[in-house]
């Protein structure tokens, strides 16, 4: 699994503030979202009005669609290969991430439902868009051939996000209507809030990485543990996770969650990858 080019390195994180500490499985009930027809179908965003959005795969390449009421909505970006719609917020603007046919460079953009915006950091060759909030302040990656940092942009207005420690690939994947943001670096997860660098590490885990945050502080998104080794989605709410699965997947990945506490992500079962959306969590889950 990746989002925005995000490679799994299974090395050692180095700490920014531990907040570690013991774990409890959510009660959630699962809604299974399926592009009809489709190979395989992801779902990595939400707004407060339970538009989602995601990628489904034909067979040949990867497609964006919006689901709303009910109804899908496919859209491409021009003149690349492959399209991955990553965030909505609550005035339906879709910010994703497209790549080249050998998925060597990519390229961010927003889609209001008619055009398609630009947006690349510098002259750099990759550049990301991982996730937005209602200011449309969007944030991801930028970097050249495998060496990637994180960044925040509003407009033309740009701030690098990028714990400070040594690292190969860092990512902000999402961002909340306060400006709070969580994303990687390497295999190690991170939130940033006001200045400061906060691990976020699911205890135990080989790689933790966090994809979303709503306007609570909840964060979602997924991680690999061992006895056996799979990955399984978690939520994180001041020092405290929570795990979930999918029943019955061999895979979970939590990717987003919306101002109400419903999370969406990712499953795998039997070998073929099918979006969800979950009941409703909020601070009361983690007492």
């Amino acid at each position: 699994m990746k989002k925005g080019s995000i490679l799994a390195l299974l090395v050692l994180c180095v700490s920014l503030i531990h907040a570690q500490s013991s774990s409890d499985a959510l009660n959630l009930t699962f809604t299974t979202i399926d592009v009809p027809g489709a190979v395989a179908t992801d779902v990595y965003g939400i707004n407060t009005a339970g538009e989602i959005v995601g990628g489904y795969t034909d067979g040949s390449t990867d497609h964006g669609f919006l689901y709303s009421n009910g109804s899908f909505t496919f859209f491409d970006y021009p003149g690349q290969y492959k399209t991955f719609p990553f965030g909505i917020n609550d005035s339906g603007l879709i910010a994703g991430t497209a790549y080249s046919n050998d998925q060597v460079s990519s390229v961010g953009f927003l889609y209001n439902g008619t055009t398609f915006s630009t947006i690349r950091v510098g002259t750099y060759v990759d550049t990301t868009v991982d996730g937005i909030n209602n200011a449309s302040t969007v944030v991801g990656g930028y970097g050249n051939f495998g060496g990637n940092d994180g960044y925040e942009m509003q407009g033309t207005k740009f701030k690098k996000v990028t714990p400070p420690n040594a690292h190969t690939l860092a990512y902000a994947l999402g961002i909340n209507n306060f400006g709070q943001i969580v994303g990687t670096e390497d295999n190690c997860g991170f939130l940033y809030n006001r200045g400061r660098f906060k691990t976020i590490d699911y205890p135990s885990a080989l790689m933790t990485q966090p994809w979303g945050i709503n306007d609570g502080g909840i964060v979602v998104g997924w991680y690999e543990g061992c006895s056996p080794c799979a990955f399984h989605g978690f939520a994180y709410l001041r020092g405290k996770y929570m795990t979930f699965d999918y029943p019955g997947s061999s895979a979970t990945f939590g990717s987003g969650i919306n101002a109400s506490g419903q999370i969406v992500g990712i499953y795998t079962l039997d070998n073929i990858t099918h979006g969800f959306v979950t009941t409703p969590i909020s601070a009361a889950d983690f007492q």
